[in-house]
């Protein structure tokens, strides 16, 4: 069997239905609501609609996305704090549940083009424990999240609640609590001037790697803190709507990144493999600070001597850089190369930059994406 090009992006579908079912499971409190952006593959939408979930969307593209998967207006909501009108427009035409403000304009926008809209204000909070921090661009403290719930209602809004985002990849467990916290003592001071919450948005961040490295934290321990933090903090309200939105936590395990060494140098000190993939076309993460884990393919690798390698992608920008000091076995020319948990924003950040072509998706074990498929738990080598 001819082996398939490269660069190609292998996504296992048992592998995001397996990580669903423990979302289902150690969250029973939550709603899943897919963060499209990490990875808009329809079939991703689709195992996730099939399941009863909901889809998180950023954009009127995402909005098309998730109407074409099957979801309904119901099942989606938007947690992009900037909107163009006419998207805010789209979504009250597509009955979408809910969207997120955190800015007195964003207030006055969202009133103006979908009238009568559910809202919630998404707090700052700590992202000191994520790979990627989030913090800074969007969010508002206590009191102007009050202010804004305030000025929502007199503008014909409904303000239902909080959302936060604790940052991409973050690897502290503590961050979730102290956020749903904060969200408590908000939560609190709402209700106390007339406001009805029944929605906490925890957002993402849920890390992807967990099957590998073991100090990063489970989808099991960020449940069972967060459903602690939510009977510790949240107000008791029958309608209660807990809502997540996994993006790398759901899909990132699942993607294999296979790469061929096309090219070899001795610069200096230093030891250079080019590959057909680079930060542009595929691996634009490695450039923000996600350390890649990266295995070589073949059987005899073993034997090989082990060298440090500045891996490279095959553009003609020299920032075209994916990892420096990389130890791998000594490698070869049409050598291939697997990136493991990459199975989110990798092809979604990539663009054919020199020519070099976004990573072909293979799919594996599809009939997960049904409903009914059978979701044995799946053992992660």
């Amino acid at each position: 069997m001819q082996e398939a090009a490269t660069p190609s992006l292998v996504l296992d579908f048992a592998v995001i239905a397996e990580n669903y079912r423990q979302f289902e499971e150690h969250f029973p409190s939550g709603l899943v609501y897919y963060a499209v952006k990490a990875n808009s593959n329809p079939d991703i939408l689709r195992l996730v609609v099939n399941r009863g979930g909901g889809l998180e969307i950023a954009s009127l593209p995402e909005l098309d996305k998730a109407l074409e998967a099957g979801a309904d207006g119901e099942h989606i909501i938007c947690s992009n704090p900037i909107k163009s009108p006419m998207f805010l427009q789209r979504m009250q035409a597509a009955d979408v549940f809910a969207v997120v403000v955190d800015s007195t304009h964003e207030v006055e926008k969202v009133a103006q083009h979908m009238p009568g809209a559910g809202v919630y204000v998404r707090l700052a909070v700590d992202n000191s424990g994520a790979v990627m921090p989030l913090d800074g661009k969007f969010g508002v403290d206590a009191d102007l999240a009050l202010e804004l719930c305030d000025m929502a209602r007199e503008l014909g809004l409904n303000p239902i609640g909080l959302s936060f985002h604790v940052g991409s990849q973050c690897l502290s467990v503590a961050n979730f609590v102290k956020a749903i916290a904060a969200c408590g003592d908000a939560w609190k001071a709402a209700v106390a001037r007339g406001h009805h919450f029944y929605f906490l948005d925890i957002g993402g961040g849920f890390p992807a790697g967990h099957y590998h490295d073991h100090t990063i934290p489970t989808i099991g321990a960020i449940g069972a803190a967060v459903e602690r933090a939510l009977v510790e903090h949240i107000p008791t309200t029958p309608d209660l709507m807990m809502v997540m939105e996994p993006g790398r936590g759901l899909s990132g395990e699942a993607g294999r990144l296979v790469a061929s060494v096309t090219g070899l140098a001795r610069r200096g000190e230093n030891d250079w493999a080019y590959l057909d993939v680079g930060v542009f076309n595929g691996l634009m993460e490695t450039f923000e600070g996600f350390p890649p884990v990266i295995y070589v393919l073949g059987h005899d690798v073993a034997s090989r001597p082990v060298k440090a390698y500045t891996i490279a992608g095959p553009s003609c920008d020299s920032n075209d850089v994916v990892a420096r000091n990389y130890l791998l076995p000594e490698l070869r020319i049409n050598d291939r190369l697997a990136f493991i948990d990459v199975g989110a924003y990798t092809n979604e950040y990539a663009v054919p930059f020199n020519g070099f072509p976004i990573p072909e998706v293979i799919a594996l074990n599809t009939e997960c994406i049904e409903a009914e498929a059978d979701e044995s738990e799946l053992e992660v080598a």
